[in-house]
C-alpha cells in the first residue's frame, strides 16, 4: 500500500482508539488528516497531480485548500453529487479539527463521532468514485 494511503488508513484507525479512550480533540484531528491524506494519495493516483506538485501549489494562508479544491473539481466531473457531500463533509471536518487543535473550547464525545463518521464517509465516497 502506498505510503500516503496508509497512513489514511492508520489514522482513522487511530481516530477510533482515540475516541474509545475519551481523547475526543484528538481523534478529531486524525479524523480529517485521514481524509486530507486519502484526498491527497487520490489526486496523485488517479489524477497524476504529484505530492511535489500538490505541496508547490499548497503553500500560502490555507495550505489544504488545494488539495480539497482541486479534488472536489474532478468529483465533480464524475459525480456532482459526490463533490457536494466531499465538500460538505471536508468543510466540517476542516471546522472541528480548527476548534479541536487551535481552540481553548472542549470537545465533545458527540463531535468526535461525528467527525469520525463524516471521515468514514469521504473515505468511501473517494473509494467507490475513484477507480483505476
Amino acid at each position: 500500500m502506498p505510503n500516503m494511503k496508509a497512513k489514511s488508513v492508520e489514522n482513522i484507525k487511530a481516530a477510533n482508539l482515540l475516541i474509545e479512550h475519551d481523547m475526543f480533540a484528538a481523534s478529531i484531528h486524525c479524523s480529517y488528516y485521514s481524509c486530507f491524506q486519502l484526498s491527497k494519495y487520490s489526486l496523485s493516483t488517479y489524477y497524476n497531480i504529484d505530492y511535489t506538485k500538490q505541496d508547490i501549489e499548497s503553500k500560502g494562508k490555507d495550505a489544504h485548500a488545494f488539495v480539497i479544491n482541486e479534488l472536489a473539481d474532478k468529483l465533480d466531473t464524475i459525480r456532482h453529487f459526490a463533490f457536494i457531500d466531499y465538500n460538505s463533509f471536508m468543510g466540517s471536518l476542516k471546522k472541528l479539527r480548527k476548534k479541536a487543535d487551535y481552540s481553548a473550547k472542549r470537545i465533545s464525545e458527540k463531535e468526535a463521532c461525528e467527525a469520525k463518521l463524516k471521515a468514514e464517509k469521504v473515505i468511501n465516497l473517494l473509494t467507490t468514485n475513484l477507480t483505476k
